[in-house]
């Protein structure tokens, strides 16, 4: 599944590894066998034939992280995000029975031999405990978070709020920036992705940008609000 909308730093639940962990699978592979529709297919089937219950709280909704190892055995991965694994408890204890019974991982592989990767899927249990229709794959229902007036207004915003009186070099500064849009609509976790070069100028650009409190509209799918991250690219020219 390869597809990147809500990256959080994860640690696992096993402290070590024997080898190389990828971060994400190569471009034109499968994590699953016959893809995200067969996956969430089998998904179902387990549901059933296991009798498992379905989640009390309709609107859960969470992205479920997983190394896939080359003998197709696999490992889960905790998020840091204790207050959202808390809201989804359901959901992600649900999928952690459910993976037992999953027979279709499929390795990543790289020059030729198996590794192992990172990947990540959405369970949204009150759909998966029903009849799925033809092609079932929330990630191509996803809505990105939107802010009023459009990205290029948050940009505007961004510009407005930094101060370059206090740097004298010339020339174009570019730098990227990655924040989380919460299911509030609020800003979080805002970080450097890029640098510029200059700390100071780095350091200045994440304060502001934490410091807008103007909200935004979250992430959703199928009307469920959904944590949503954002890689925001800026370029400053300076003369």
């Amino acid at each position: 599944m390869r597809y990147y909308f809500i990256f959080i730093l994860f640690i696992l639940y096993s402290n070590s590894f024997a080898q190389d962990i990828y971060e994400q699978y190569p471009a034109g592979q499968t994590d699953y066998i016959g893809g995200n529709v067969q996956f969430y297919k089998d998904f179902h089937q387990v549901l059933k034939d296991k009798k498992l219950q379905p989640c009390e709280n309709k609107n859960e909704a969470f992205s479920f992280r997983i190394v896939v190892y080359p003998d197709k055995k696999i490992k889960y991965v905790k998020s840091e995000d204790a207050e959202s694994l808390e809201k989804n408890k359901c959901a992600f204890e649900l999928t952690k029975e459910v993976a037992k019974y999953l027979t279709g991982w499929n390795p990543a592989v790289v020059d030729g031999n198996k590794v192992a990767a990172l990947t990540s899927f959405w369970i949204i249990p009150h759909e998966l405990f029903q009849e799925l229709p033809q092609g079932y794959d929330p990630i191509n229902d996803m809505e990105m978070a939107t802010y009023e007036g459009g990205i290029n207004n948050f940009r505007k915003k961004v510009f407005q709020s930094i101060d370059l009186s206090r740097f004298t070099f010339t020339g174009t500064f570019r730098l990227e920036v990655t924040f989380i849009v919460e299911t509030d609509g609020k800003m979080s976790d805002v970080q450097l992705a890029q640098s510029t070069g200059l700390k100071a100028f780095d350091d200045m650009v994440i304060k502001s940008i934490s410091q807008i409190r103007n909200k935004w509209t979250p992430g959703n799918i199928h009307g469920i609000p959904v944590r949503y991250r954002f890689r925001l690219p800026l370029a400053f020219k300076m003369d």
